[in-house]
């Protein structure tokens, strides 16, 4: 007799693998989007940098003001913001919204540096 089609083991071993391969690339899927997420922060921080340093070029001083620096964020992820001294400023950038990397931080200070407690830095 000629039978075409799939039995059900064959069907259940699919199933099977396709679920495994979910299972690993669906986490690895949901990293790669939040890595993406972080960029918006770097972008927004690196403007608030140049902003900064034309300031302090023009007023020798910093200000903890980003409308004053005269720079547009439009963030989606992130909110910033800034404080300072007369030499000194730390830009923040602080993920918003809910789920683990809510409240994360990356701050950058005036010399560059990059420190924060985001995970995916």
């Amino acid at each position: 007799m000629n039978r075409k089609g799939f039995t059900l083991v064959e069907v259940l071993i699919v199933v099977i693998i396709i679920g495994i391969l979910a299972a690993i690339g669906i986490p690895q899927f949901a990293a790669s989007i939040e890595k993406a997420k972080g960029g918006e922060a770097r972008a927004g921080l690196g403007n608030i940098q140049t902003g900064e340093k034309v300031y302090y070029a023009e007023n020798e001083k910093y200000t903890d003001t980003i409308a004053i620096l005269d720079i547009t964020l439009a963030p989606k992820y992130w909110t910033f913001s800034i404080a300072t001294t007369a030499t000194t400023y730390t830009a923040t950038a602080t993920r918003s919204g809910t789920g683990t990397t809510a409240g994360q931080t990356i701050i950058m200070t005036n010399v560059g540096t990059m420190t924060g407690n985001w995970l995916y830095r």
